[in-house]
């Protein structure tokens, strides 16, 4: 009986993850339609989060979202307070947070905007070079 259980279990478990790679792939395409991908992850005991950001080839946020918890419930949401923003003052502004416990709140949106500065500035390098 209890061998029964966690197969149950386990199979719940695989199911859920199915779900929540699906939904990320899927919020990864619709993104990436509109610009350049960054992508930022948080994790924690009691919520993970994933951040994915876009923006144009000047910088400037034409969309962000954002899947916070743990259940298989969670869908992407998204984050209208940086749309609109160019992404180098982004990194200036959280780059200002001296606070280890703020650092580790906005630690996935600090990851996708430094990956998006770093295409942006590798792409003008190499624009430049050609």
């Amino acid at each position: 009986m209890l061998f029964v259980c966690l197969l149950v279990f386990m199979v719940i478990q695989a199911l859920g993850t199915y779900v929540q790679v699906q939904q990320y792939k899927k919020a990864v395409r619709r993104l990436h339609k509109k610009g350049n991908v960054g992508i930022g992850s948080r994790r924690s005991r009691l919520k993970n989060n994933i951040v994915i950001i876009a923006c144009d080839g000047e910088g400037i946020v034409v969309d962000a979202e954002l899947m916070e918890g743990l259940t298989i419930f969670t869908k992407f949401k998204q984050i209208p307070e940086i749309i609109g923003k160019n992404i180098f003052s982004l990194r200036e502004e959280y780059a200002a947070i001296t606070s280890k416990k703020e650092q580790k709140r906005w630690r996935g949106h600090i990851e996708a905007i430094k990956a998006l500065c770093n295409r942006l500035e590798n792409d003008k390098l190499e624009n430049v070079v050609n």
